[in-house]
């Protein structure tokens, strides 16, 4: 079995500072025991592919970088262990029960839809498949990033968190927002409750400058990820960036297309901007 996460740190010689990203959603590495019924090339639609390119790097500004290799579609880091389809099950879930919206798109823990609408597989799964997925590749990826985010809290007595993801460039019919274009980026911060709002405001104000479209917890806000480790009371500040696809990819044939390498540029600019806030705001 592949490793399941991959956690880069910054190397000798750079300065540390408590910054975490984290791709949950770029995993490429398809378990065998997986055994979809659906054609590669729509289930990989539910990838946020390049997303771990577009932020490789960080390690150099003295951020940690965390990454799934599993595909969110196996199992979703950014839901939680309640959130169980269980009319997709062939037996019974032993545990707590709490579906979300997600849940009913087919995009819960466990996937069984892409886009809501095409079925992943052509059989029901068992409790004990679903528990040994959390078992072998949920909760490493969550230990993983939570070591990481405690390690720097404990040495900095404050942490900042970008949870990295891409969206679709439109909404479809199954979807909070329908079948619209999105903006540019979209930011979510749980409405404010899971960072500083100056932290949010920093990320939208660079992305602005740049001339782009950003929009504020809609039709995103933020999930599990975001949600666990964001308390900005406490001074743990957690925001998610979706990326609008058409900014760097072809959706379908998931090909980098002709604006790819002027986003990665304009990524790069934006995780310095944000290295240097959380630079000036926890000194120890």
């Amino acid at each position: 079995m592949t490793d399941p996460v991959i956690v880069t740190r910054p190397g000798a010689g750079t300065s540390v500072i408590p910054l975490v990203f984290d791709s949950p959603h770029s995993g490429l590495d398809y378990p065998a025991d997986m055994k979809p019924s659906l054609e590669m090339n729509i289930l990989r639609r539910s990838e946020d592919t390049f997303v771990d390119k577009l932020f490789k790097g960080v390690d150099k500004l003295g951020a940690v970088m965390v990454e799934a290799t599993f595909p969110r579609c196996y199992i979703d880091p950014n839901r939680t262990t309640e959130d169980i389809e269980t009319t997709a099950l062939a037996d019974a879930w032993s545990g707590p029960v709490k579906p979300s919206i997600k849940t009913n798109r087919g995009t819960g823990l466990v996937w069984t839809k892409i886009h809501g609408v095409h079925p992943i597989y052509d059989r029901k799964l068992t409790a004990a498949e679903v528990q040994g997925r959390i078992d072998d590749y949920w909760m490493p990826y969550h230990d993983a990033l939570t070591a990481e985010i405690e390690r720097l809290y404990s040495d900095f007595g404050g942490i900042w968190h970008i949870n990295c993801h891409s969206m679709p460039q439109r909404g479809d019919e199954t979807t909070e927002d329908g079948p619209v274009d999105r903006a540019d980026f979209v930011l979510g911060d749980r409405d404010g409750t899971t960072c500083a709002v100056e932290f949010t405001e920093t990320v939208r104000d660079f992305l602005a400058g740049r001339g782009y479209d950003v929009a504020v917890n809609w039709p995103m806000k933020g999930v599990e990820l975001v949600r666990k480790h964001g308390r900005p009371d406490e001074n743990r500040h957690s925001l998610q960036i979706e990326i609008n696809r058409r900014l760097y990819m072809d959706e379908i044939a998931l090909a980098k297309n002709d604006r790819y390498d002027d986003t990665s540029a304009v990524i790069a600019d934006m995780s310095a901007a944000i290295a240097a806030f959380v630079g000036e705001n926890s000194a120890v």
